[in-house]
């Protein structure tokens, strides 16, 4: 049996289509900032806030989660965000600090902490996930503000 000569046009055609477009198409989405986290949150209710955060952060259309800060080899400069988290009673008590990094190889990596950045908040238990969406605007508000300091290598 002969395939008719359209049909075999037209695989091609999508073929060729797939090729072309497909890895833009995936590189498009590799546009997010990614956002690489450093936390010592290991109580329940901060662990729930580090949690939601991070469900914020990979749901934006801006930033991705990077696991770890050389980004799994892509040497991107990454937006650095180091928090700490305190649980006491019926306070969670967050602090939290940005920069940005980059690594020039996996082993070796520069960082530089924006001293201004530097803040607090205090979390009521019952909105630990309230909380995490509070930290994430926050993050965005700072990485919209302008006259951050460069990043020092």
């Amino acid at each position: 049996m002969r395939i008719p000569v359209s049909i075999v046009s037209a695989t091609q055609s999508i073929l060729i289509f797939l090729i072309a477009f497909v890895p833009q198409v995936l590189r498009a989405t590799e546009t997010r900032e990614p956002v690489f986290i450093k936390a010592t949150c290991q109580g329940k209710i901060s662990s729930t806030v580090l949690s939601e955060l991070r469900v914020q952060i990979g749901s934006s259309q801006k930033y991705r989660v990077a696991e770890r800060v050389e980004d799994e080899g892509r040497m991107d400069t990454v937006l650095a965000l180091y928090m700490s988290c305190t649980e006491r009673k019926d306070i969670i008590a967050i602090a939290t600090v940005y920069g940005k990094a980059k690594c020039l190889s996996s082993n070796n990596c520069h960082l530089s902490i924006d001293a201004s950045s530097i803040s607090s908040d205090l979390c009521d238990p019952k909105a630990a996930a309230e909380c995490g969406r509070t930290l994430f605007k926050a993050l965005d508000d700072y990485e919209v503000k302008p006259n951050k300091p460069p990043l020092v290598y």
